[in-house]
């Protein structure tokens, strides 16, 4: 090779050598474009005749990866991340309902997702509309003379906890030609697998459990092949994809998350029964303690129903912040499915967008808390919570 001049050195000096050996744990390949060895590679490359990357927006080796393995853990033919889990819930919603279609959701939604099907699909003509999943008459009275394209629902639902029957909304949808799509965050394959139980989408959150240490923001659908790869093309169009460092970051969360669940549910179960006997609670929220749904919980989540626990003050309103500042090592975070234990205050984080009129018809007061449980000992966990209690307690009857 002929001396280059330091300018171009610079730039072309050094080749990465890949080793032939597999490495321990994934690499990052953190390359927003990739070369091609002439047209015909180009050509292979496109058309996926030969495995290759073609430009970040596009995705990457991490996030195929990481789309593998949730593909694996779901029974699912295919997986597409997303930078988002709005992202990941908007491409499966938007794929599968065909223009002028009608949308039926869960009453008990995220608040971000009502935003969206509030502000988006609404205005661009979608007619949505709302059910309470719990009440499988008034879902089957809904879809019969809706005749929607989409039900969408949530497996463990946000705050309070209540147990989608997935095998019978399934069997009401398809009976009704409607697409059911499951948002799952809050259980992820490690305790229930929607698909298995006639889903035909299934969307998660990526920074909650499945990342499980608060460091990524992403999310993934998976579910049937072709209905996989025109999402993938929605989310590449619009540059939704999952970015390189998220996929590696989510793939290392997801190597402990059958570890993490199991942990989860069990300190939040322990959590949930300690509440019951606080009088300063008014009431908890948790599937342990919904015994109409005992049987559904047995069926669908037999490892456990993950680390989330609400509950309402006695006190009301009120009494919400001075309990908050109570707490040592439980943070204030809106956000949930971390290691360490946090708390948020539904109403003006997760169900923000909705009034106060609409939260209460869904039983999300302005005294409802809710616990994203840890992975710390349960014992440290109650400790905490028992101090901003008493401390509670003693302003209370001051």
């Amino acid at each position: 090779m002929s001396e280059r001049h330091p300018d171009t050195a610079a730039v072309h000096a050094g080749r990465l050598a890949i080793p032939l050996n597999r490495a321990s744990s994934p690499p990052l390949f953190q390359a927003s474009s990739y070369e091609f060895a002439d047209l015909a590679d180009v050509e292979a490359i496109y058309a996926g005749v030969k495995q290759g990357a073609v430009y970040g927006r596009y995705g990457g080796p991490n996030a195929a990866q990481f789309e593998s393995a949730i593909a694996e853990l779901e029974g699912a033919e295919a997986a597409a991340g997303a930078a988002a889990g709005m992202s990941a819930i908007h491409a499966a919603v938007g794929t599968a309902l065909t223009p002028g279609a009608t949308l039926l959701a869960t009453q008990e939604l995220y608040g971000g997702t009502f935003a969206l099907l509030e502000n988006d699909y609404r205005k661009a003509g979608v007619r949505v509309e709302y059910v309470d999943q719990q009440n499988l008459g008034e879902v089957a009275a809904a879809l019969a003379s809706l005749r929607p394209g989409v039900l969408y629902v949530e497996a463990l639902t946000n705050p309070l906890m209540n147990v989608a029957d997935l095998p019978a909304l399934a069997r009401l949808a398809h009976d009704a030609g409607a697409a059911l799509i499951v948002d799952a965050t809050f259980a992820t394959p490690a305790l229930c697998r929607p698909l298995d139980f006639g889903a035909d989408l299934v969307v998660h959150s990526v920074g909650k459990y499945l990342g499980g240490h608060g460091d990524v923001g992403a999310g993934v659908v998976a579910g049937r092949r072709d209905l996989i790869e025109a999402i993938r093309g929605r989310l590449v169009r619009t540059g939704a994809t999952m970015p390189h460092f998220e996929a590696w970051l989510a793939l290392r969360g997801l190597r402990t998350l059958a570890l993490r669940m199991e942990r989860h549910s069990r300190n939040a179960a322990a959590v949930a029964r300690y509440l019951s006997t606080v009088p300063e609670v008014a009431a908890v929220h948790h599937p342990s303690l919904h015994a109409a749904q005992r049987e559904l919980v047995a069926r669908l989540y037999p490892s456990g129903t993950g680390g989330i626990v609400a509950f309402d003050l006695a006190g009301g309103s009120a009494a919400v912040d001075p309990f908050l500042r109570g707490l040592e090592t439980i943070a204030i975070v809106h956000s949930l499915g971390e290691v360490a234990t946090t708390i948020s205050y539904p109403a003006v984080s997760s169900h923000r967008p909705l009034t106060p009129q609409a939260r209460q018809a869904l039983g999300v007061s302005d005294a409802t808390l809710r616990i994203s449980v840890g992975i710390e000992h349960e014992a440290d966990i109650i400790a905490d919570l028992a101090r901003a209690f008493a401390g509670l307690a003693e302003r209370v009857r001051a």
